[in-house]
């Protein structure tokens, strides 16, 4: 069995430090079929658990640098690493010998607790985010400051990182680490730790807990080099420091595309037999056929809204020689056959999750999206059958497309999973009482499709590059976007595309993410 386990900030949190809901449902998906998934943080318990409390995890995690192995199913710790007397005893006289200002975590009557000078401006971005949390345990001196049973030293900006590393030798039983602020890169953190704990310690660790044949680790900092040292394989994401890059077997992508999940998915999920969708001009003799073979299944009459004739049409078009209405599990499929499963939606995506999550572990499914680009309008008086008026429309925005594709979110880079959009022609007919275009109250509109204008597939990341105007700069903002696609809402497609590897975070201007186009 493979356990696979990250690194939470800069790794698997975006750059607001926060878990993404569609990284949280990947993981907790996979988990469910079998995945064995751990985080290695320098994170303490309160502060893992808040931004991991959607994730359901099965295997232990090791919690400020190794210094913690902690079961989230029984709620304890099964490995702690403490500090002996004389070492806290080194960390003491270094500290008040230097003039610095430190946290010190410890246990101190049962409690974990985090001891610091008050008003400390080294240390105030820290403490001012957790006035309330009833771990911060400011003091006026040193006296007090190594209450306990100390487990683990913190170094904001020390003044004197040299000094620092003569003290905390491995000799003295101790391990460091002193990184760049993932959030602040002007920002350094300097750990000190047991020599027993520290993140490599720690994957070995889980890897016995768990009983694993192999591990692989994600990171993006330099506390992941030891991580990466005893691991089976190793990966960076994109936005990883350039030395652990060098480390690893390769690069995945970012923080922000969700790229470890996505990763772990493409590994994780048997990938079936299937035929890949042919990329071709649609053949409008057959559509026709498909429409005339829905039509005469449920014919409606005048006043039906045909959102059905599309679905049927659609099915009897895609799949003429499955099985319709398959029953797959505990769910329906509109067809099955050689070619995987087959699932027309008109709208709302969302219908769609818990069907995806079943029928994506035993087949490869299709999504068909009707997409309306022309629009002919007739206005017809209800009694006569006189027209009124006739008018047109062309769709040239994807803006409800990328809502859809939003939805279903968690399953766009599934191996498993293609996504065709059928961009058709529709006639809707609009009924009313007299020549005065007064509508009959309860009175619905007939919508018929009338032809298959083209097609979209998006079965891996350059299908997605559709949706990427030429015109874009080497170097884009949500805005330049939005304007050349014309989509009201630029950041919900930008997430699809980043989600899907089309694109990826290139800085910032200003206020505004920067993005580039994936090559």
């Amino acid at each position: 069995m493979t356990l696979y386990i990250s690194d939470l900030d800069g790794t698997l949190l975006n750059s607001a430090a926060k878990l993404k809901p569609r990284a949280a449902d990947m993981i907790n998906d996979m988990t469910e079929n079998g995945l064995l998934f751990s985080y290695c943080t320098a994170r303490s318990l309160s502060s893992a658990a808040e931004i991991m409390k959607d994730v359901k995890l099965k295997a232990p995690v090791a919690l400020m640098n190794g210094a913690f192995i902690y079961d989230p199913q029984s709620g304890e710790y099964i490995i702690k690493n403490i500090f002996s007397g004389k070492q806290v005893d080194i960390i003491e006289k270094t500290v008040r010998e230097l003039g610095e200002s430190p946290m010190i975590d410890a246990f101190i009557d049962g409690e974990s607790r985090n001891s610091h000078l008050s008003g400390a401006k080294n240390l105030r971005f820290y403490t001012d985010e957790r006035r309330n949390d009833k771990r911060m345990r400011p003091l006026e001196s040193y006296d007090g400051m190594f209450d306990g049973e100390v487990f683990y030293a913190v170094f904001i900006d020390p003044k004197d990182r040299d000094a620092l590393d003569r003290a905390f030798t491995l000799e003295n039983g101790f391990l460091t680490a002193c990184y760049r602020d993932v959030y602040n890169e002007k920002r350094v953190w300097y750990e000190v730790f047991s020599a027993s704990a520290g993140k490599a310690n720690a994957v070995l660790a889980i890897k016995r807990l768990t009983g694993a044949d192999e591990t692989v680790c994600f990171g993006d900092n330099a506390n992941d080099l030891p991580m990466f040292s005893v691991s089976d394989r190793k990966y960076a994401v994109a936005n990883a420091i350039p030395e652990l890059k060098a480390a690893a077997d390769a690069v995945i992508g970012s923080n922000e595309s969700c790229g470890v999940p996505v990763f772990i998915e493409k590994e994780h999920f048997t990938v079936f037999d299937y035929t890949p969708a042919e990329r071709r001009t649609p053949d409008k003799k057959r559509f026709g056929e498909a429409v005339h073979s829905a039509l005469l299944r449920e014919r409606s009459t005048i006043g039906t809204l045909n959102e059905k004739t599309i679905h049927n049409a659609l099915k009897h078009y895609y799949c003429p020689e499955c099985d319709h209405e398959a029953k797959i599990g505990g769910f329906y499929a509109d067809a099955a056959g050689e070619n995987g499963i087959f699932e027309i939606q008109t709208a709302n995506f969302s219908a769609l999750r818990k069907k995806l999550s079943a029928m994506l572990r035993v087949s490869h499914v299709t999504v068909v999206y009707p997409y309306e680009k022309h629009t002919h309008i007739l206005s017809v008086n209800e009694k006569t059958g006189e027209l009124l008026s006739v008018s047109s429309r062309t769709n040239n925005s994807f803006s409800k497309l990328f809502l859809e594709l939003y939805r279903i979110k968690a399953f766009l880079t599934n191996p498993n999973l293609t996504i065709r959009i059928a961009l058709l022609e529709t006639e809707k007919r609009i009924f009313y009482k007299n020549e005065k275009k007064q509508r009959r109250k309860g009175l619905r509109t007939e919508k018929l499709p009338t032809g298959f204008v083209s097609e979209i597939v998006l079965e891996k990341a350059e299908d997605y590059r559709v949706f990427l105007p030429e015109e874009l700069p080497e170097s884009f903002t949500g805005k330049d976007y939005g304007r050349l696609c014309r989509t009201t809402d630029a950041s919900l497609a930008l997430s699809v595309l980043e989600m899907t590897g089309a694109v990826t975070r290139s800085g910032k201007l200003g206020a505004n993410i920067l993005y580039k186009r994936n090559v």
